[in-house]
């Protein structure tokens, strides 16, 4: 259960499922069965769903859930309303209403070692807070990116596909209300395959060394998001490959949408060249936007071995740099 603004209540209302879609409640979830039954097996709204039956979906559940008494809108709820809003054909009159960044809850707890992904409990109790509100329209982006880029491969290469992993983000970050972006180059395997998360807690040394940069710099966990050039993973199980151009620039297609879902965001932190390369051609919308990016190294312990740790000496400079200039952003708003 979640706490659904009235806002978005009352645009699923203002589709009138029983006027466009069909003439009674019995007939709307008729039509809309087949795609429950996907969400329910993948947790995740099938690609095939048009705008209108996803306006019939989100109509249908808030009028069970007012039958019910309320209580029942959950992660189904909020996976349609994301796929509304990025639908490439909702109109501006589709999309539902966001969440204002100051209306959030956001998380107040949060580890107080590195590597915490290691513990079980931990890492269990971190992935059923993954729908989350200030969380849920990411991960729901991250399905999304997942289907696309699985649709692709299938198409190229038939058969001999590899799976498809995009870990979520993690919901001791930022989320949508997030100031700073940590950009990296493609998930590292500890998170594609292991929590399945993008964190600082996640049980290897590149998040030690980021969880350390938090730490040092004072910055809250909740200022920040973790997101990668390439937002899939290239690795063969064992290891990262190298990223080539062509995946960037694929990728850079979804770190715009992921700055749409997170109009907060005033620093983009691009750690290494990959990363780098990613953003360089947004400079012009990032200015527009008024987000600044600060270049850093990768924080991989391999690079801080080759450089007798002058790599994390600049990527810690470079956060402390980015939370700075956060605060000294909120301060100009407040005055």
């Amino acid at each position: 259960m979640i706490d659904v603004p009235q806002a978005q209540i009352e645009w699923a209302h203002r589709y009138d499922g029983y006027q466009r879609l069909a003439s009674s409640p019995e007939q709307v979830e008729e039509l809309i069965r087949q795609g429950r039954r996907s969400f329910e097996a993948r947790r995740r709204v099938p690609e095939w769903c048009g705008v209108d039956l996803l306006r019939g979906w989100a109509f249908y559940l808030v009028r069970a859930d007012r039958h019910a008494g309320g209580g029942t809108l959950g992660e189904e709820w909020l996976a349609v309303l994301e796929r509304v809003r990025t639908h490439p054909s909702s109109t501006a009159a589709d999309r539902p209403p966001t969440l204002s960044s100051n209306s959030l809850v956001l998380p107040t707890s949060f580890s107080t070692v590195p590597k915490m992904h290691k513990d079980s409990a931990f890492l269990a109790a971190k992935q059923a807070r993954w729908w989350e509100e200030h969380v849920a329209p990411v991960n729901a982006f991250a399905d999304q990116i997942h289907d696309e880029i699985a649709e692709e491969w299938a198409h190229e290469r038939g058969d001999d596909a590899p799976p498809v992993f995009v870990p979520f983000v993690d919901p001791d970050s930022g989320g949508v209300a997030a100031r700073v972006l940590f950009l990296l180059e493609s998930p590292a395997g500890p998170a594609a395959l292991g929590s399945r998360m993008l964190s600082a807690d996640n049980n290897d040394e590149t998040a030690k060394n980021v969880w350390l940069g938090y730490q040092a710099s004072e910055m809250p966990r909740t200022y920040g998001l973790h997101w990668n050039a390439v937002p899939w993973y290239v690795g063969d199980g064992k290891r990262n490959k190298g990223v080539t151009p062509a995946e960037v620039e694929r990728g850079r297609v979804y770190l715009k949408g992921l700055l749409d879902l997170a109009p907060d965001i005033r620093v983009v932190l691009a750690l290494g060249k990959p990363a780098q390369a990613s953003i360089g051609p947004l400079d012009s919308e990032l200015r527009a936007r008024r987000i600044v990016v600060v270049k850093a190294p990768h924080p991989s312990p391999r690079l801080a071995a080759t450089t007798r740790g002058k790599s994390l000496e600049e990527f810690n400079a470079a956060v402390a740099e980015a939370h700075k200039h956060v605060r000294a952003t909120e301060g100009d708003e407040l005055a």
